[in-house]
């Protein structure tokens, strides 16, 4: 099912306001394009100055990007604005020079909002503020390339592909002209007193290197201990190796080259070739196997035609490498003569707006929540591996498998969170129940607004919620104040492994969704499709949260409250005062409304679920492990 096909209560469509990596690099080049005809035009007609021609380039390369920071109707630049694109390598001539063109030759107004809305209607982009802004800064961007590369149309790069100024249009020529700028020169054989006093000191120089400590080692060296460090600083949990993949994917696409080779280029150029991947590309390891066995090869990017890769996605991976990059900055990546970071990947986020026509994520509806409820396992079916096959002796076991879900469907808590529970953490005896999302011992939240309360809908207490919390209470010898994990099979060893001796994954969320989820996943859309976004991503255990504020979002409903059902930022009383004795002193008073809205606006998708006198449990190791229904094989073909 398509999100056009869906019956749900929207917001009117917004347009996004942020142009794609597409039409970015597109406005760049348009400006590289426009600009590198002008910029070059002394190579017919000479500029008719006794400045040299590389240092006009500089002045106009400067001032082009200090205009990109100021709106195109800035009437002054801010003296701080020009120092953030000058170091102390500039001439008190340079410096004045720069000045002067400012005022007289390059302005706020050298592309104006006009020229750059026009740019980006021939591209068919969005016509509003914020992405005519970000057009208007991509021209101007595009604008000063086009005079740093016409610093190497002498270089014998360029002069060797016999192109002239066209040459300077070629990524590739531009390349490795500026690898070969930048790369330090063999010491020369001395020479004779006489003959030294003949040669110019400023004929072949070292290059100097823009860091206090500049260093030989690769990123691909240093990447492990860095991310250690910063797991051990920041608390971070265990990620299955997706820092280190993003990582290597830096080191692979950027050459990997020596540390004191990296700056601000590279940044751009990893957000800009990693946006051109297929989102299903399989990377592989790092000089070991897969696409990255090999050097990379800009020409060996297969085509990402209907599987573009997520802009929150491309967000996590600079993200993750801001992180690295802010702590080589204090040792390798060091710069000497400010305490910037030169190595900015956060630079390149790109902009995300809900397009509410095209979401990330598609919620659950209430027809294939009816459909999933419907399945044998909260109907009644066969025990172990056979929970969504039908039975002669039909039996309705409660542990994760049957609980997860429906605390989901009813609350909004997330995979991880509701995993997480623990028997401490529900509270059936007081006016309203309830039950506390916090950190734990068994996981921590994503942020500090997720820990909050959480009024239980009576449709869980009548499906015999508390029931199964004092089973597992009582089965696992429970002590008031300890931590004991209202399902124990997604934590304990001993349901680590199946009785035949296959091995699951590590504990909770991830241990849920490879014993039972996917296979209760797959076996509803067996039944009815999952709905799907338009790049074809089905909705997930976390789309029920999509579904919980969807139907929870009425006009009526405050914003404060959804937010505290939600877990999102919010002002006012923390969810750490929701203790039994603020409760008692008249919070109970917030919780009952918030109850009484979750009855009034949530749709009831389980009333045909057979209600339970008694909790049944399996064994340990055989709980939770659902098996694929019939005729589906959830491990191979999931949601085939």
């Amino acid at each position: 099912m398509k999100w056009d096909d869906l019956n749900v209560l929207m917001a009117p469509n917004f347009e996004r306001g942020h142009l794609t990596i597409h039409e970015q690099e597109a406005l760049f080049r348009k400006g590289l394009e426009d600009e590198l005809a002008r910029a070059t035009a002394h190579v017919r007609a000479p500029m008719g100055s006794a400045q040299p021609h590389a240092g006009l380039h500089r002045i106009m390369e400067a001032a082009y990007r200090i205009v990109a920071r100021v709106p195109h109707d800035a009437a002054t630049i801010q003296f701080e604005t020009i120092e953030a694109e000058t170091d102390e390598t500039w001439t008190g001539e340079e410096t004045l020079l720069l000045w002067k063109t400012l005022k007289l030759l390059v302005t706020p107004m050298s592309v104006s909002q006009n020229e750059a809305k026009e740019a980006i209607e021939q591209l068919g982009g969005p016509l509003n503020e914020g992405a005519i802004r970000e057009a208007r800064s991509q021209i101007l961007h595009g604008y000063a390339e086009a005079h740093r590369r016409s610093t190497f149309l002498d270089s014998e790069e360029v002069n060797a592909s016999g192109r002239g100024v066209m040459a300077l249009l070629d990524d590739a020529i531009i390349g490795r002209a500026c690898a070969a700028h930048n790369k330090p020169q063999a010491p020369s054989p001395p020479v004779p007193e006489t003959a030294a006093a003949t040669i110019s000191p400023g004929n072949h120089p070292m290059p100097e290197s823009i860091y206090a400590f500049p260093s030989d080692l690769r990123f691909s060296e240093v990447m492990h201990k860095v991310l250690a460090e910063l797991a051990e600083e920041k608390g971070w949990a265990k990620d299955n190796g997706q820092r280190e993949a993003v990582c290597e994917r830096a080191a692979w696409i950027c050459g990997d080259k020596p540390l004191r080779d990296w700056s601000a280029a590279d940044a751009k150029y990893f957000a800009k070739t990693v946006a051109k991947f297929p989102n299903d590309f399989k990377w592989g390891k790092l000089g070991v196997s897969g696409a990255m066995a090999v050097p990379f090869d800009e020409k060996d990017i297969p085509s990402n035609e209907g599987k573009e890769r997520n802009a929150r996605t491309i967000n996590r991976d600079l993200s993750i490498l801001q992180n690295v990059s802010r702590r080589l900055a204090k040792t390798h990546w060091r710069l000497k003569y400010s305490k910037d970071i030169e190595v900015d990947f956060l630079a390149y986020t790109i902009t995300v707006v809900d397009d509410q026509e095209d979401p990330d994520r598609m919620p659950w509806t209430p027809k294939h929540l009816k459909v999933l409820y419907s399945l044998p396992l909260w109907q009644g079916g066969g025990g172990n591996i056979a929970r969504l096959k039908p039975s002669k002796r039909p039996i309705i076991y409660m542990d994760a498998a049957y609980w997860l879900p429906l605390i989901a469907t009813y609350t909004g808590l997330c995979r991880e969170e509701g995993a997480g529970l623990e028997v401490d953490d529900f509270n059936f005896d007081c006016e309203v129940p309830y039950l506390v999302v916090k950190k734990n011992e068994l996981r921590r939240l994503k942020n500090n607004s997720r820990a909050r309360v959480m009024p239980l809908h009576p449709e869980l207490l009548e499906l015999g919620l508390q029931r199964y919390v004092e089973a597992i209470a009582r089965e696992q010898k429970h002590v008031p104040g300890l931590c004991t994990p209202v399902f124990p099979e997604l934590w304990c060893d001993d349901a680590k492994y199946h009785g035949g001796g296959e091995k699951v994954p590590s504990f909770g969320g991830r241990r849920f969704y490879a014993i039972a989820w996917r296979y209760i996943a797959d076996a509803t859309h067996g039944v009815m499709p999952l709905p799907e976004t338009r790049d074809g991503k089905k909705a997930d255990f976390h789309s029920q949260r999509t579904y919980n504020q969807s139907v929870l979002a009425a006009p009526d409903v405050a914003d404060k409250l959804l937010a505290m059902h939600m877990g999102h930022a919010r002002e006012g009383t923390g969810p750490k005062k929701y203790d039994r004795r603020a409760l008692a002193l008249g919070e109970v008073k917030e919780l009952r409304e918030r109850l009484v809205i979750m009855v009034r606006e949530m749709p009831i998708v389980t009333a045909h679920i057979p209600r339970q006198k008694k909790v049944q449990l399996l064994h340990i190791r055989h709980r939770s492990r659902v098996g694929s229904a019939p005729g589906r094989d959830a491990q191979r073909k999931f949601c085939e």
